[in-house]
């Protein structure tokens, strides 16, 4: 048995004629359902009875409220708390001239503000109660699947005359309260929708979500190539002129078979720190200028194992960053400089004892 009814020929909803409306309580066809809303619709105050039945307001004052015809429908074709899904999805599927013009979030939106207006205001005694537990259901029915669809339905056709109300009367208090705001439908020449149907989305866009999600993906990316680019940059030691035309560098004798040599106490093992090096691995020390390294075993991929003496700390060094102790002695502005930046380290990775 079918769980849902199509809604024909409705009274008091014909716009929304078409719809697959879910069988509960009462309501199990379009009779029923014309039933449930009459006492909503029978004369111009009936809209009380909604606010009433909903929030327990007792004031006899009870203002009207904006899209409130076309709201109430919406509210008893759409099941609140379904978080946006279609109960009647099968019957839906089977019928090629099921409408499924969702009404439209905008003014869905307006008829819950204009409600929320008259709730908060104490002199209408609604129930605080009720407002807790019943006016988040106003909202849920606002999320129709407009999604899907770029037209949805605005509302009848006097709400869209009169600003959302049944009558002149209530469009010129509303103007008339909110000449600080500004409203077209408050203008002289304020032009009539010519349809009850709107060609915009029933939901709020998801375009500038999407565009701000690329921005923040973009802005990452590149963040993340700078930072590499930055990295390897300041991985190469800076270069310093010898002269206005050439560059020297640290010469060493390495040993002819291996991959690196050992110095004896003999050797001049004592290296004067005129680059400074921020370790990259665990193994490697740090280097600061004026620093005097003794270094212990030298490797052909240009590093050296050795101990900073100004540090105390013992490990892998590149010696791009040194020049032998007396050559400093000897001129203590000429400093033998890299020709290359830092090699990769290669034979250097081996362990040494």
């Amino acid at each position: 048995m079918s769980k849902c009814f199509k809604l024909e020929n409705s009274k008091y909803c014909p716009q929304f004629n078409g719809h697959y409306v879910l069988k509960r309580g009462d309501i199990k066809n379009t009779k029923d359902f014309d039933n449930t809303l009459k006492k909503y619709f029978e004369n111009k105050d009936s809209y009380k009875n909604f606010l009433t039945d909903k929030f327990d307001c007792n004031n006899e004052q009870l203002p009207d409220f904006r899209y409130r015809s076309s709201f109430i429908c919406n509210n008893y074709v759409v099941v609140p708390f379904t978080n946006n899904v279609n109960l009647c999805t099968n019957e839906i599927s089977r019928d090629k001239n099921a409408n499924e013009i969702p009404y439209c979030y905008l003014s869905c939106m307006i008829a819950v503000d204009s409600i929320e207006e008259i709730l908060i205001n104490n002199n209408y005694g609604c129930s605080q109660k009720k407002i807790k537990s019943n006016f988040n259901a106003l909202k849920t029915s606002c999320q129709s699947d407009g999604i899907k669809t770029y037209k949805c339905l605005r509302g009848t056709e006097n709400e869209l005359k009169y600003c959302g109300y049944s009558n002149e009367f209530d469009k010129k208090s509303y103007c008339e309260h909110r000449k600080d705001i500004t409203d077209s439908c408050c203008d002289d020449g304020y032009e009539i929708p010519d349809t009850i149907y709107s060609s915009e989305s029933s939901s709020p866009s998801i375009i500038p979500t999407i565009l701000f999600i690329i921005i923040v993906i973009a802005s990452t990316i590149l963040t993340i190539i700078f930072y590499i680019y930055k990295h390897k940059k300041t991985d190469r030691p800076k270069y310093q002129k010898q002269n206005d035309n050439e560059y020297t560098s640290t010469k060493l004798q390495y040993g002819e078979e291996g991959s690196s040599y050992s110095i004896n106490s003999s050797e001049n093992n004592l290296f004067y720190v005129f680059h400074e090096y921020i370790p990259k691995i665990n193994d490697e020390i740090q280097l600061n200028i004026g620093d005097i390294v003794k270094v212990k075993k030298v490797f052909d991929d240009g590093w050296a194992y050795g101990t900073n003496i100004s540090t105390d700390c013992e490990g892998a060094l590149p010696l791009a960053c040194c020049t032998e102790y007396k050559t400093c002695i000897s001129s203590m502005v000429s400093f033998s400089i890299p020709l290359k930046p830092l090699s990769y380290r290669e034979s250097s990775l081996i362990t040494t004892n």
